[in-house]
């Protein structure tokens, strides 16, 4: 993590745990994207982390910049097509913290649509694609709502206004990058939402309530956005996102599991009593296939792809069968549901935003040996 972003100001604080290198990407990214492309991949992302190349408000690391230049070169040699993520979880602390984030819609307008343009036009010929925000939905509840990521607040109000930015951000890029030659594509957290039973079996009203709300801010929001370019939140004024209709190439969803509510409206794990991955939830894969199904009847005429998909366990033998099986299910989506392409999350273990190393979900160990599930990827 970058020594200026906001999460590593949490790690100082002892608030998360240390990421140290990551996964070491900045130091082995040659041999990984060689073991990459001999599993048979074609396209991989690569995060340009927005407080790496400018640290302090107009200051940046040309230095950062080369790197990150030699990495998707490196990439290129390999024979993978490079796809940029904009914002995965951090971003620099003086734009969170001094400037408001994607909440404000000054420091949207000034400084993230000059991150845009800058990577666009320093790295154009690198890039194969972009993705501007991973999770926006996400990134925005867990910041403001749920307080388990920075700024670590728990204030309905500000959430709203956060998600709202945060879309409005993705949509501000779309717009912005979607002239250039590069596909476009977004990155929405679908995760199917149940009402949790009791013990008995029955399904409290309280319970079918919340999850028909979490369901629409999850799902329904984005799912408008592209169907009709409206953004519609709840608690505040409708706004036009046209650039989700006409301006992305792909709609893209992340999923790792699906998410049950219980009656007093927090989510947890479902099934309740089914076996839990690392991250304390349960991977269903037959899940995934609804996430992907769902998307492709709410919006036919949109091509989909898989932007990141991965289960977190360091149980090997648990971990191939559920890539394998998931990976039936984009096998077949990719021949009835316009699926044009899947990432798997991750390719090399590595730090998870609370859990640290404590939860490998990548093809590669960190010492790049393979798990068992790289074998059973390649041969997909």
């Amino acid at each position: 993590m970058a020594p200026h972003a906001d999460w590593s100001e949490w790690e100082r604080d002892g608030r998360a745990p240390r990421s140290g290198d990551g996964y070491g990407i900045h130091a082995d990214y040659r041999d990984d994207v060689v073991q990459f492309s001999e599993l048979g991949c074609t396209d991989w992302r690569v995060t340009i982390e927005w407080a790496r190349i400018e640290p302090e408000e107009g200051r940046i690391d040309n230095d950062a910049l080369d790197q990150y230049r030699d990495i998707l070169a490196a990439g290129r040699d390999a024979g993978l097509r490079n796809w940029l993520t904009l914002h995965h979880t951090s971003l620099p602390g003086w734009y969170l913290d001094d400037e408001g984030g994607h909440r404000d819609a000054r420091a949207r307008g000034r400084f993230w649509a000059r991150h845009v343009d800058r990577v666009a036009e320093q790295l154009d010929e690198f890039a194969d694609g972009f993705i501007p925000i991973d999770d926006p939905i996400g990134w925005a509840l867990r910041g403001y709502g749920m307080g388990t990521r920075p700024p670590g607040l728990t204030d309905p109000v500000r959430m709203r206004e956060a998600i709202e930015g945060a879309v409005l951000a993705t949509h501000d890029a779309i717009r912005l990058l979607s002239s250039g030659r590069q596909a476009v594509a977004t990155a929405w957290r679908a995760d199917p939402v149940h009402a949790l039973a009791q013990d008995d079996g029955r399904i409290p009203f309280e319970a079918q309530q919340g999850a028909r709300r979490w369901d629409e801010l999850l799902w329904g929001t984005w799912l408008r956005a592209h169907a009709n370019g409206m953004l519609e939140i709840d608690g505040r004024a409708p706004r036009e996102v046209p650039s989700f209709v006409t301006g992305v190439d792909a709609v893209g969803i992340v999923h790792d599991h699906p998410l049950g509510v219980g009656p007093e409206g927090g989510l947890d794990a479902w099934p309740p009593r089914d076996r839990r991955d690392a991250s304390g939830f349960v991977p269903v894969p037959d899940e995934l296939a609804e996430a992907i199904h769902r998307t492709h009847e709410a919006l036919p005429d949109h091509d989909l792809m898989v932007v990141g998909h991965g289960i977190p366990s360091d149980d090997d033998a648990w971990h191939d069968d559920l890539v394998a099986r998931s990976l039936l299910h984009v096998r077949d989506a990719a021949s009835d549901a316009r699926l044009v392409g899947y990432f798997h999350d991750a390719g090399v273990d590595g730090y998870e935003w609370k859990k640290g190393f404590e939860a490998p979900r990548g093809l590669l160990r960190r010492d790049r040996s393979r798990r068992p599930a790289a074998s059973t990827f390649a041969s997909r």
